[in-house]
């Protein structure tokens, strides 16, 4: 069950949301681009984490630095 307390912004077309009964989506329009920002627990030792926020920075800006 959602428990109210987040906010997700998806791209035009993405209908994970629709899977989940619970979920309701409210459509966006008009508004400039945003920033994407990924927060992780410092020294997290989940690999998953780690690559996470890798491939993030390769698709969002272009390195994998």
């Amino acid at each position: 069950m959602a428990s109210g307390q987040a906010v997700a912004v998806l791209p035009v077309g993405d209908r994970r949301s629709s899977l989940r009964t619970d979920l309701a989506t409210v459509p966006v329009w008009d508004i400039p681009a945003s920033k994407v920002v990924v927060a992780t627990r410092a020294g997290d030792p989940n690999s998953l984490v780690a690559g996470f926020v890798q491939a993030a920075r390769a698709h969002l800006t272009g390195t994998a630095a």
